[in-house]
């Protein structure tokens, strides 16, 4: 079940409620962010026949994979000349991100101006538009998060805020299924990927926890499915689940696999979820093997092993070993690979490269503690 504090219209189909939406928040000039080919292939395109009596729609879809303040300003000189009441950020996790960005730093229309504001890294409290967001993928959860990353050249760069929250979700499971097998597979393990983190989490809380001990319970049993065939049970438990998942991150951030996944992005050009999943496997007995002393600070050694149990229950395993055994099945059964030397991480020199490229910030919310070469250690057992 849904928690009842947001306004998340959820059920196939329900993409058809964009016209009343925007019809109920008195807009006059929607900004349409959707992607490229998603929009239609996914069956959002359908939305827009009402939509468009409802009012006035300007698409755009001229940004990358990779959110980018190149695009970004674009997007914000786009915003200037039109001044949209609504923003509607359809597709997967760059145009839910892009979105978010454009509220962000609406009236900013210098380059120098908003890498400054970026790197600044200011809260986002305020904003004057409307925002509504559609994922048409299971796995990044951004619709659910107050955070966006951009990213100013090769440097990444997280931003939050409470007015980074839309004022209402469209949760549209059928939006989901017209990806292809590798496409769900590795959206979907991200959602596997961000339940696990969430509860291992150094800034995890009870709520965080109790969102992702509920994804987990949706995602495992339908995350194979829902990669294989796309079948319409299991793309509405993976648009659950990952709408779950996602508000678990939201309160308590991802850990260690996150923050190696975007070197193996840039680098090696794997789609994001899959490259959470390459180091996720190692991280799972890592930190089922932990020691108290291997914590970070003001970690509880019990609640971490509590964390920890939960993991392998989900799993269905009985030792850290068995559950990245059993994590590295998952992926196959959907289809996934985790063999790092398949995708050109073939030795321990590369490994060390990823490691010393690491997001420090998203580290240091990992429970146990890693040098760059303990780090660098760990995930070259294989190579």
């Amino acid at each position: 079940m849904l928690p009842p504090d947001r306004d998340v219209r959820y059920g196939d189909h329900s993409i058809n409620e964009a016209a009343r939406i925007v019809d109920k928040l008195d807009a006059k000039r929607v900004l349409l962010v959707c992607g490229k080919n998603a929009f239609e292939a996914s069956g959002a395109s359908g939305c827009l026949p009402e939509l468009v009596k409802a009012a006035s729609v300007r698409r755009w879809s001229e940004f990358r994979a990779n959110t980018d303040a190149l695009d970004l300003i674009e997007g914000l000189r786009l915003v200037e000349e039109l001044r949209p009441d609504v923003i509607l950020g359809i597709g997967g996790g760059s145009a839910m991100d892009m979105s978010k960005l454009l509220c962000a730093y609406q009236g900013i229309t210098d380059e120098a101006r908003l890498h400054e504001a970026i790197r600044a890294n200011a809260a986002v409290t305020e904003r004057s538009m409307n925002l509504v967001l559609a994922p048409t993928t299971s796995g990044s959860g951004s619709e659910a998060t107050h955070f966006a990353v951009v990213y100013i050249g090769e440097s990444k760069f997280s931003i939050a805020g409470p007015a980074m929250l839309p004022d209402t979700v469209i949760l549209d499971p059928a939006l989901t299924t017209s990806a292809s097998p590798y496409q769900r597979a590795a959206s979907g393990i991200d959602a596997v990927a961000q339940a696990m983190e969430s509860l291992w989490s150094a800034g995890g809380d009870e709520d965080s926890r109790e969102f992702a001990i509920a994804a987990l319970n949706v995602l495992i049993p339908s995350f194979p499915e829902f990669a294989r065939t796309g079948s319409e049970e299991s793309a509405r438990q993976m648009a659950l689940g990952s709408h779950l998942a996602g508000r678990a991150i939201d309160v308590s951030k991802t850990t260690a696999a996150h923050a190696m996944s975007y070197g193996i992005t840039k680098t090696y050009g794997l789609p994001h979820g899959h490259a959470v999943a390459l180091t996720l496997q190692y991280f799972i007995g890592a930190h089922a093997e932990a020691t108290a002393e291997q914590l970070q600070p003001g970690i509880s050694a019990d609640r971490h092993q509590a964390a920890m149990s939960t993991v392998l229950s989900a799993l269905g395993a009985d030792s850290p070993a068995a559950a990245r055994e059993r994590f590295v099945a998952l992926a196959a059964d959907a289809g996934l690979s985790l063999n790092l030397a398949e995708f050109g991480i073939t030795d321990r020199e590369k490994v060390a490269d990823l490691a010393s490229r690491v997001n420090v910030e998203r580290m240091g919310n990992n429970p146990v503690k890693f040098t760059a070469d303990s780090l660098a250690a760990l995930l070259s057992r294989d190579v």
